[in-house]
């Protein structure tokens, strides 16, 4: 990853929902548990093989490469299933806090804001759903619309972190007196 152009400010946080976002599925919907296996071997109950998108080991590499910590925000009633799928996919230790239940993302990200330190223009959040998307926006993060379920994609990852840093730049330069 060294020698690729990176934008300058990185976010502080950048907050990934989980289905259609980072797993293909309605995991609540569309897996079973319990889950065997472990990292890219998990199976559900039905033996379904449970997979993530592509590019998500490589998002994770560069946020750990470049000090920026990850954080989960996923609207869900089944949190300990979620919670034991990060951990069987052995994803749960790349993220600084897991807000998985059923409430909207604002209350996911106003947690994340108070627990982590950090300002909503700060974030950058990814979710598959535009009315998560315009919640989260309203709040002033930096939102990514992940489309035709692709989940966050390498290309998609990187125009947001340079969108954010736009963002950033701007916002500094409009807060200046003259």
């Amino acid at each position: 990853m060294s020698g690729e152009k990176v934008p300058v400010p990185l976010p502080k946080i950048i907050v990934l929902d989980l289905d259609y976002t980072v797993w293909p599925y309605w995991a609540d919907c569309h897996l079973y548990p319990p889950f065997s296996g472990s990292g890219a071997s998990v199976r559900d109950a039905t033996n379904k093989k449970v997979r993530v998108y592509p590019d998500i080991a490589r998002i994770i590499e560069f946020c750990k490469e470049h000090q920026v910590p990850l954080a989960v925000a996923s609207k869900s009633p089944e949190t300990d299933m979620y919670n034991t799928l990060l951990r069987a996919l052995q994803l749960h230790q790349h993220f600084v806090q897991l807000e998985i239940y059923c409430r909207s993302k604002d209350n996911h990200l106003k947690a994340i804001s108070e627990n982590q330190g950090v300002r909503y223009e700060e974030m950058l959040f990814f979710d598959d759903e535009f009315g998560n998307i315009r919640t989260t926006r309203r709040l002033g993060v930096t939102s990514v619309h992940c489309p035709e379920r692709n989940g966050v994609t390498w290309d998609l990852f990187i125009d947001s972190l340079f969108l954010h840093s736009k963002r950033i730049i701007d916002s500094r330069h409009n807060d200046m007196d003259y």
